[in-house]
């Protein structure tokens, strides 16, 4: 087989393959907001280009992304788009339906953002609940966080270190370190809700999180993400295996 995206094959060649050669579908979710001083679509690039990875390492298709989310704070920022809460659990829901109606059997959804994790995880559950199919949810940056940590010494944050560092592996290009300054980060502090939040880089520790623009190093840190990634994925589906659940 020549590709792994959906949008790629024609219909009759995706009914050779699924389910009888592959029965296993990623899809990729994200949204649309200011990211400091790497792309408005950051959360987008970093769950496409992590799908990629899997899917060249284990027996699944990549369905065409959400690239529409949920954003919140920052959506008063310059090109932020956002969906209502609603709306995008009601179609992240059929999405994953309508992959199940294609006989797939395991929905791997790959998300690249924090706003829309309660979301993912209720449209998850029940897609689960009305088709049987298995669905798993990754949100890379948590998944990784330990790693995080490990290499650089510190969390991630918001448009800062882990972020940076992934877009840094994917495209260098992409990150404008020229127009970075340590004014575009802020700390959040329980107890204090701003709209729009009063910086497009967000930090959750003091002194930790605000990005490394170190190109070799993020490449050794953003490889290990998807490795990790990945090995946390087969777990899970060799588990099923196992445990004829599959």
């Amino acid at each position: 087989m020549k590709t792994k995206y959906i949008s790629e094959l024609t219909w009759q060649e995706f009914g050779k393959i699924v389910p009888d050669e592959i029965d296993t579908v990623i899809l990729p979710v994200g949204t649309i907001e200011a990211h400091g001083v790497i792309p408005l679509g950051t959360d987008n690039m970093i769950p496409q280009d992590i799908s990629k990875y899997l899917a060249n390492n284990i027996d699944a298709l990549i369905a065409p992304p959400v690239n529409y989310g949920i954003t919140s704070s920052l959506l008063p920022y310059p090109g932020s788009i956002s969906l209502e809460k609603d709306t995008y659990e009601d179609m992240i829901y059929e999405i994953l339906t309508d992959l199940a109606r294609n006989r797939f059997r395991k929905i791997i959804i790959i998300n690249g953002h924090g706003g829309q994790i309660d979301e993912l995880k209720r449209a998850a559950l029940n897609c689960f609940k009305d088709t049987d199919a298995r669905v798993v949810v990754v949100h890379w940056w948590l998944l990784t966080s330990d790693w995080t940590k490990e290499y650089y010494g510190q969390m991630g944050g918001h448009a800062g270190l882990d972020e940076t560092a992934a877009i840094l592996g994917i495209n260098q290009e992409l990150v404008k370190s020229e127009i970075y300054s340590d004014s575009l980060c802020k700390k959040y502090k329980n107890g204090i809700n701003a709209y729009p939040f009063p910086a497009p880089i967000i930090l959750y520790k003091d002194g930790e999180g605000m990005p490394n623009f170190d190109k070799d190093k993020a490449d050794i840190y953003y490889n290990k993400v998807k490795e990790i990634v990945l090995k946390d994925v087969n777990t899970i589906l060799n588990s099923y295996k196992e445990l004829n659940i599959d």
